[in-house]
C-alpha cells in the first residue's frame, strides 16, 4: 500500500484544491465574549428533510469552541460586494473580525447584512475527521436574497454568471 503522505506534495495539494470552485461563507456563533466567526469554504447541504447543512472546522480553530458552546450557529453566503469580508474573517484577532461589520443578533446567533444566503443551525452532530471537525446543522431559519453569491476559485472571489449554451437535442434512445 503506497502511503499518501509521501506521495502527494502539501504544496501541490493546496494549489490543486484551491482551483475548485466553492461557496464562501462566513460562519458566525455567539461566544462569551460576544460575536465569533470564520470564513467557511467547506460547506455542503447534507440533508433535505430534515434541512442540515455540513460545515468543517480546522479543530483547532478559535470558532469551533464558542460555536459548539452556544449550540447554534449561522451560516452567512457572502454577496457580491463583500470581498473583503473573506480575509476579514479569515485572519487577524478574531475580536476585531466584526468591528464595523453590520450584524443583528437574530434568535441568539449573529447574522451579517446583506448576504446572499443566511441560514441559522441548531448543532446536531459532531464528527472527528483527520484534522477538522465536521459540524453538522439542523437549518432553523433560511433567508435568500437576489444577489448573487460569491465563490472562491484560486483564492480568489468571484461572483458567478450564469453561461447561456445551445440547447441539448433530446437523446431519442433514453
Amino acid at each position: 500500500m503506497i502511503s499518501l503522505d509521501a506521495a502527494v506534495d502539501e504544496r501541490v495539494f493546496r494549489q490543486a484544491m484551491a482551483r475548485l470552485a466553492k461557496c464562501v461563507a462566513v460562519t458566525t456563533a455567539l461566544g462569551p465574549a460576544g460575536p465569533v466567526g470564520c470564513t467557511t469554504t467547506s460547506l455542503m447541504s447534507l440533508s433535505v428533510a430534515p434541512p442540515a447543512v455540513l460545515v468543517a472546522f480546522h479543530t483547532g480553530g478559535r470558532t469551533l469552541a464558542d460555536l459548539l458552546s452556544a449550540g447554534r450557529f449561522a451560516v452567512n453566503v457572502l454577496a457580491s460586494g463583500q470581498e473583503a469580508l473573506v480575509r476579514r474573517f479569515a485572519t487577524g484577532p478574531p475580536a476585531d473580525r466584526f468591528h464595523g461589520v453590520p450584524y443583528t443578533v437574530d434568535d441568539g446567533v449573529p447574522v451579517l447584512a446583506d448576504v446572499a444566503v443566511r441560514m441559522t443551525c441548531q448543532v446536531r452532530e459532531t464528527l472527528t475527521a483527520i484534522d477538522h471537525t465536521l459540524v453538522v446543522g439542523t437549518v432553523c431559519d433560511l433567508r435568500v436574497a437576489p444577489t448573487p453569491p460569491l465563490v472562491l476559485v484560486t483564492g480568489q472571489p468571484h461572483t458567478t454568471v450564469p453561461t447561456l449554451s445551445a440547447p441539448i437535442p433530446a437523446d431519442p434512445n433514453c
